[in-house]
């Protein structure tokens, strides 16, 4: 402890720390003079422990500048990390925003395929921040996008962009040639509907892909919509939300068996600020026939014949791991199931982004391509181990 500073100020500084879990940030001590420290802070007990109130904290977190803990300097917005999808391309009359991971010097090869990562309906290219970092290392070039109407891609008005089916998948060949990436290409989707979205492209792209993992998506013709999105089809009309504010923080921290750090809760809620982010959401789940939507994945890959592999997380309180082994059971034998011991939730790269690249890594090398019985194999702590039950 410093002299001549209050001991108050470096229990708040632990405190924001804590907040932010293991990241490094930079406390800013010049803001917080004694005045703004009383309405930081409560009493609680005998020993008077600071206690930052949410409201306060989300303010001084939304503040600070986040700092590579290695360099000690703060993070560019083009960082993989960073709360702002920091790289845009334009793709016919839109702006996509996206993040792109650099292949680690001298483990780049040409056979490595480019990887693009697809996030669900109401979610960001955050939740692929870790993944993008950890395929870099392993020496591929990978792509996470925001979708249109979602992080910090354009939101178009409904009029000049209809948020149906073709016109995300429409998008999405756009933003594939606008930010060049070689083709064939490995395919990751995850989410609701805009990972159903994800499928379809590459119904219609077969050429265009090398292989295809499917992270938790609901595949099976029974699968609901999740509670957030299942009220705006409600059959009595005064019940939809229609354009009340879509919680977006929440609607991300739900479906995880772990506690959000309170940073990365705060960057998925920031498009709840933005009404046009709303507007994108009540939009898209107007426009969608979720069962038929369903049944034409079903439909379509009866016949698709390019290695795939569904990884689910376990503890999904939305998709059930059982759901995917029904879906398929009328599919070829190049499509397997590996169900992931690791406590994953609906969202496997935010939750436990190391459990999850190992596996990726032999989809990726064609490791899981062999022929085997389905749910042979499955992941531990020490890795992909054969099951004895």
């Amino acid at each position: 402890r410093r002299r001549g500073r209050p001991a108050e100020l470096f229990e708040l500084h632990n405190i924001l720390a804590v907040a932010n879990m293991h990241r490094s940030i930079r406390f800013r001590s010049d803001t917080l003079g004694r005045a703004n420290l009383a309405r930081l802070c409560t009493s609680r007990g005998l020993t008077r422990r600071a206690v930052v109130t949410r409201a306060a904290a989300k303010q001084q977190v939304e503040n600070l500048d986040e700092i590579d803990p290695i360099t000690g300097q703060p993070l560019s917005k083009a960082a993989l990390t960073s709360p702002v999808a920091g790289n845009a391309v334009k793709a016919g009359p839109h702006t996509w925003a996206y993040r792109v991971s650099t292949p680690e010097a001298g483990k780049d090869a040409a056979d490595k395929p480019d990887v693009l990562l697809l996030h669900g309906l109401a979610s960001s290219s955050y939740s692929y921040r870790n993944t993008l970092g950890l395929l870099g290392g392993d020496g591929y070039r990978a792509f996470a996008p925001d979708w249109l109407g979602h992080g910090d891609s354009d939101k178009p008005d409904p009029a000049t962009f209809g948020y149906a089916e073709q016109d995300y998948v429409a998008g999405l060949g756009a933003f594939v040639e606008a930010v060049g990436i070689r083709k064939p290409f490995a395919l990751v989707v995850q989410g609701f509907v805009l990972g159903q979205y994800g499928l379809l492209y590459a119904l219609e792209h077969p050429d265009q892909i090398s292989r295809l993992l499917i992270l938790n998506t609901p595949l099976a013709l029974n699968a609901k919509l999740r509670p957030e999105l299942a009220v705006y089809k409600s059959p009595l009309p005064f019940l939809r939300p229609g354009n009340k504010t879509f919680d977006f923080m929440t609607y991300n921290m739900s479906g995880s068996p772990y506690a959000m750090a309170e940073k990365d809760a705060l960057t998925y809620g920031r498009p709840s600020k933005e009404p046009a982010a709303t507007v994108a959401v009540a939009n898209t789940m107007d426009r969608v026939d979720f069962p038929k939507l369903l049944k034409k994945v079903d439909e379509g890959y009866l016949t698709w014949r390019k290695p795939s592999l569904c990884l689910f997380g376990p503890s999904d309180p939305f998709v059930e791991v059982g759901t995917a082994f029904e879906f398929l059971e009328s599919k070829r034998t190049n499509m397997k199931c590996l169900t992931l011991a690791a406590k994953l939730g609906h969202m496997p790269q935010e939750d436990y982004p190391e459990a999850l690249h190992e596996p990726m890594i032999k989809w990726l090398r064609g490791e899981t391509d062999a022929d085997i019985k389905q749910g042979l194999l499955k992941m531990t702590k020490y890795g992909i181990v054969e099951s004895k039950n």
